[in-house]
């Protein structure tokens, strides 16, 4: 494997482990009354874990565009 294949591949599963983070976060706060303090904090996370999200898809766009010029 390339190291552009093993890049695409990590980022790829680091992608998949934010949105069940995010997936769990949401399942803990759909427990929770709107005006518990702890839905803020888990929102705050979401958001943030969110934020990283964008990020790393667009990482993983770059890859895919990079490695289909290499083809």
């Amino acid at each position: 494997m390339s190291d552009l294949q093993d890049d695409f591949q990590a980022t790829v599963e680091d992608i998949a482990q934010d949105a069940r983070e995010i997936e769990r976060i949401e399942r803990e706060k759909a427990k929770l009354d709107p005006a518990d303090p702890e839905t803020r904090s888990l929102s705050a996370r979401a958001e943030e874990i969110g934020e990283q999200l964008h990020q790393k898809t667009r990482v993983e766009q770059d890859l895919a565009e990079t490695a289909a010029g290499e083809n």
